[in-house]
């Protein structure tokens, strides 16, 4: 994500080649996509997190810090009573889009190592909630997709009710908010990231990113009183582009239980203030949200829209727009019905690209 960075968290250290001595060493081997220049780096060792970070760990002791959303894929080393080759073959499903392949496979694995080891358990039961959403991701909005979402919102609601910790905590947060915000479920969504910042296995700059998104959610789910007070403490230690987007929450907070249309031009003030892309596109959402509360859904659609067209480089916050622009074509004084269309097919896409 754009606007997410772990101050510091530079990667560092020897990318171990991935190789069939390394996972007889019991090594994960964590993808991670470098921003850059969109290259993929594989590093062998142990995925952990904890308040110093998200971390490669390699049998040196030695840790390679990462940012979690630029995580493609990990395959996790030491799957103690769990056949290598079934492993292997439910990851090759999953390459070839065989998702309920891939589902039923790690279901049935996870039944099996019921009692079993801790990790292995715990990495499983997180396969089959996250190839149950690539179901629903998959499934067209007409042909079943509410009901496909649901089951994946149960599948996560009943992961992080069973573990608070571990690196699949995080994703798994990242793909049940997902959910949540494309049903509309913007106050469960908020409660959820409330959840992942309080969670002190997690490194600060992480906890304070699920704040904002608490924040966030909590402003979309039209609860003010609770987002006003915590965008302002958060002002105090924040920095940058991430101090500049809770000015703008605080705004929309403050004016949209009372005034919404007023607060738009306070948060347009604050946007002249940089140049930074991130803070455009909080911006432009947060007027979205208060001109649609102030009544008026058409200018609230081109505040949408310029998220979804030219400030799309974040594209969680690309996601929340479009999913809002879907809502307002299906029902409401903008309702068009090809545009409804038009817009849950690029949510599919944009599903499918997580």
């Amino acid at each position: 994500m754009t606007r997410y960075a772990i101050r510091g968290f530079a990667l560092f250290g020897l990318v171990a080649a991935v190789t069939t001595s390394a996972l007889a060493q019991n090594a994960d081997v964590v993808s991670v996509r470098d921003r850059k220049d969109n290259s993929i780096k594989k590093l062998s060792g142990t995925y952990t997190v904890s308040p110093a970070g998200f971390q490669v760990v390699n049998a040196d002791k030695k840790g390679a810090p990462i940012n979690p959303d630029d995580v493609v894929s990990v395959a996790i080393g030491d799957l103690v009573g769990v056949d290598r080759g079934l492993i292997n073959s439910l990851a090759t499903k999953e390459e070839k889009k065989d998702y309920k392949g891939a589902y039923d496979g790690y279901k049935e694995a996870a039944a099996k190592a019921s009692g079993g080891a801790p990790r292995t358990q715990q990495y499983l039961k997180y396969k089959v909630a996250a190839t149950n959403s690539k179901l629903a991701d998959e499934t067209d909005f007409d042909k079943g997709w509410k009901a496909k979402a649901e089951d994946a919102v149960k599948e996560w609601r009943g992961f992080l009710a069973d573990y608070k910790f571990g690196w699949e905590v995080w994703p798994a947060t990242r793909a049940y908010t997902r959910l949540q915000i494309e049903l509309g479920q913007f106050e469960d969504a908020s409660r959820t990231w409330g959840k992942a910042a309080a969670n002190k296995e997690f490194p600060p700059d992480a906890r304070l990113e699920a704040q904002i998104q608490e924040i966030d959610l909590q402003i979309r789910g039209k609860l003010y009183p609770n987002a006003e007070p915590t965008a302002g403490e958060l002002q105090k230690t924040a920095n940058g582009a991430q101090k500049e987007r809770l000015v703008i929450y605080q705004i929309a907070a403050k004016a949209g239980g009372d005034k919404p249309l007023e607060g738009v031009d306070k948060i347009k003030a604050e946007m002249e203030k940089t140049k930074d892309a991130s803070v455009h596109a909080t911006g432009f959402s947060m007027m979205g949200e208060l001109y649609l509360v102030g009544g008026k859904p058409r200018d609230a659609m081109w505040a949408f829209l310029w998220v979804e067209t030219v400030l799309n480089q974040d594209r969680d916050e690309a996601f929340k727009a479009v999913a809002r622009l879907a809502g307002m074509f299906e029902v409401g004084p903008i309702a068009d019905e090809d545009q409804a269309r038009k817009y849950r097919d690029k949510l599919k896409r944009l599903r499918l690209a997580f």
